[in-house]
């Protein structure tokens, strides 16, 4: 799929074959894109625009197409998301089907299979939600006339459990943050535990989103892969990520120490990662540090994640409303916020009696 820049207007453009309507094959080309990636973009949707659609394509033709498409429109790490709900569950009892044969009891009958694995009704619906994307991209482009995910529904939700999260009481987080004993890995983990925020967003971070002292600046996030070695960079999960945390003095003071710390390197620069350095920390390297510490501390195990619903539970404890609490972790609804942690609120009901009776025994009316 090559595209070429015009030397003098500096715009890029394309050049490719397709048939007229009358099955003749002739050269086309668009031109006027400001980016090499608007340009390819194009191209590709100009193909599939012009393709002659076969009766018999199969769903692995179909996928392959697709995931063309879709890498000029989804970031690296939403992507390898995709691929894997399709590779993992979908590819392997879908691909050798032609499209049009896969009807209801097709779909039903995959239904079934993946339930048995007994994954979460959340990761269920999102694999369907993938069926869905996808036969819609096939009618788009005229493959299909219908949504066969669409008309045989979502998977049933069962009557999962409360959400099972976990999360160090303040006790817990106490003794484990005591034996830790490198001042960058203690400064993550206080970080990640009073702040809430990702790991990502964490490892994100430079000395320029701590420049008021009181606040970090959460406006991008680092992703596990990279790239010739270097780690990639991205925007934040959401729109609603994008967000100002302020933080307490003690935190303060102990990512002011930490810098100091950094200062007497060689060559130190406000945009050094603040957990890190020059570079920031491996992901599987603070999992391994963090094993270490729980194991000395001799507390359960937690993931990184954890930390982050350990910091809801702690204001949540501490009676922290509940819209606040969505706004740090840059949850994009407080719904999702309600629906994670509404188990976990205090319950109040005796309270909210008392008030009740107070207003009516004070009442002049």
């Amino acid at each position: 799929m090559p595209a070429y820049q015009n030397k003098k207007t500096k715009k890029w453009y394309f050049r490719t074959y397709a048939d007229d309507p009358f099955g003749n094959r002739k050269q086309y080309e668009r031109s006027g894109f400001e980016t090499k990636k608007l340009a390819l973009e194009a191209e590709s949707i100009f193909k599939l625009d012009n393709k002659e659609v076969k009766t018999d394509t199969t769903f692995q033709e179909l996928y392959d197409n697709y995931i063309e498409f879709k890498e000029f429109h989804l970031k690296s790490q939403s992507m390898r998301a995709l691929k894997s709900r399709f590779e993992n569950h979908i590819l392997p009892y879908f691909k050798n089907y032609r499209i049009d044969k896969i009807n209801e009891i097709v779909y039903l009958n995959w239904q079934k299979e993946i339930e048995k694995k007994n994954y979460k009704y959340k990761y269920n619906s999102s694999l369907h939600g993938a069926m869905v994307n996808i036969l819609n991209y096939a009618i788009k482009f005229n493959y299909l006339k219908r949504n066969i995910a669409i008309d045989s529904g979502n998977f049933k939700r069962k009557d999962d459990l409360k959400k099972n999260v976990n999360f160090w009481s303040y006790e817990e987080y106490q003794r484990f943050i005591k034996v830790v004993n490198n001042n960058v890995y203690k400064a993550l983990f206080d970080t990640l535990y009073y702040t809430g925020i990702r790991e990502g967003e964490a490892l994100a971070l430079n000395w320029n989103d701590f420049k008021d002292n009181y606040y970090l600046d959460i406006t991008k996030t680092i992703s596990k892969e990279s790239i010739n070695n270097e780690r990639i960079i991205n925007t934040p999960k959401t729109a609603n990520s994008v967000r100002k945390i302020k933080i307490d003095n003690e935190l303060i003071k102990e990512l002011n120490e930490l810098k100091e710390f950094y200062k007497k390197f060689e060559g130190f620069e406000d945009n050094w990662f603040i957990f890190g350095g020059l570079k920031p920390l491996a992901p599987t390297t603070i999992g391994r540090k963090k094993d270490e510490y729980c194991k000395i501390a001799k507390v359960k195990k937690i993931r990184i994640h954890d930390f982050r619903h350990s910091h809801a539970s702690l204001l949540l404890s501490q009676n922290v409303p509940i819209t606040v609490i969505s706004q740090r972790l840059g949850h994009s609804d407080i719904n999702m916020t309600l629906n994670t942690y509404s188990h976990m609120i205090p319950k109040d009901e005796d309270k909210a009696v008392n008030i009740l009776e107070h207003l009516k025994k004070t009442s002049n009316i």
